[in-house]
């Protein structure tokens, strides 16, 4: 009787222990099962692990309807939405990285996009008000905990592609027009004009009516684009910027060679014989008239040299000569002429005296009339 006394004792500790080992494991499977819930709604609350996900689609898709919004608001005149589009993607390609920024408020978490190094955006989180969690973090013992673990959304973003921009300035002389991506600029990106040729540096001192030059200037270029020239003739002009303003100096036509060698054998018989003293200043000086620009510096020089040349002791002139060498188209229908001109004088004192002259004229043209406004000697 005893022994099955004892017998029945063990057996109910044995289901006791039993009982007591499954309702052990059931309570740390049940804690450990909250606990991992709660881990994965710990992370899931994390901000930063919303802007993983939001940085991974960008950087796959390299695009989303916020930058799409702000491609449209850019303003880009010569360069179409796709375009520009490329060069943000091109930019996004480099790779795309968040810091976290101040300010924000409860349950705001405002972070900064970043690429290349520079800020382009700004992403702003909030965290979800209607989320039901599987955990009740108002009981024992998660109410004891500090942090909130519901999920945060992207409430809003903003983009700033300023960065991409970039200028295009370009000095052509004033009957050049300038082309980007095809769109021939309008005057209203001029921003500097009456730029004088490097190369006419010193005459504009003595005549202001030589060509000049203007200078576009376009400041919403995305990306880089380089201008297009195009000279008066509508010609694609390859301006090269590390030469001088002579780039814009061209030869001029055979036709016009031979209009100005016409002009430069009458001015020059007209010139030589009115400076030789040879004839009456007065006389000389209004034959020599047809052939200068009123009020230019030759024309100045030229009233002002009569007095002196009535006290010219000369006798006669014969001009032997009067070469054109070659002549420049400036621009605006002015031209540099070359010419060489060989003279005899005789006064009776001296006799006869025989002279070389070479010089520069700049001459001006208007509806087929030449005029000549600066002479020099060299």
């Amino acid at each position: 009787m005893a022994k099955k006394k004892r017998r029945l004792a063990k057996l109910l500790y044995s289901a006791f222990l039993l009982a007591w080992c499954l309702l052990l494991g059931y309570g740390a499977r049940y804690c450990l099962d909250r606990v991992w819930v709660y881990a994965e709604e710990y992370e899931l609350s994390r901000p930063t692990h919303t802007m993983d996900e939001y940085v991974a689609a960008l950087s796959q898709n390299l695009w989303d309807e916020g930058i799409a919004d702000t491609v449209k608001a850019m303003p880009h005149e010569v360069q179409s939405d796709e375009e520009v589009a490329e060069h943000v993607r091109n930019m996004l390609s480099g790779g795309v990285s968040y810091l976290r920024k101040g300010g924000g408020g409860e349950g705001r978490a405002v972070y900064a996009l970043r690429c290349n190094g520079n800020e382009f955006g700004t992403v702003t989180l909030a965290e979800e008000d209607n989320y039901e969690s599987r955990i009740d973090t108002a009981a024992f013992p998660w109410r004891l905990l500090p942090w909130s673990i519901r999920p945060w959304r992207v409430e809003s973003e903003t983009f700033d592609f300023n960065g991409l921009y970039s200028s295009v300035s370009v000095a052509v002389p004033r009957n050049y027009s300038v082309m980007l991506n095809g769109v021939k600029l309008s005057p209203d990106y001029i921003v500097e004009d009456g730029i004088p040729y490097d190369v006419l540096r010193d005459y504009y001192v003595r005549y202001d009516g030589l060509p000049k030059k203007q200078r576009y200037q376009f400041d919403n270029v995305i990306g880089t684009i380089e201008p297009v020239i195009l000279d008066e003739n509508g010609e694609v002009f390859p301006l090269d910027p590390t030469k001088s303003d002579a780039q814009f100096i061209k030869p001029v036509t055979p036709e016009k060679l031979e209009r100005l060698s016409k002009f430069t054998a009458g001015f020059i018989d007209r010139y030589l014989r009115y400076t030789s003293g040879a004839v009456d200043p007065t006389y000389g000086y209004q034959r020599l008239q047809p052939y200068l620009l009123h009020g230019s510096d030759l024309d100045v020089r030229m009233e002002k040299a009569k007095d002196g040349l009535s006290w010219a002791h000369t006798d006669s002139v014969t001009i032997d000569s009067a070469q054109l060498n070659g002549a420049l188209a400036l621009g605006d229908n002015f031209y540099i002429c070359d010419i060489t001109s060989v003279a005899r004088t005789f006064e009776a004192s001296k006799g006869e005296t025989e002279s070389v002259s070479n010089m520069r004229v700049i001459v001006r043209e208007k509806n087929d009339d030449y005029r000549a406004l600066i002479l020099e000697f060299y």
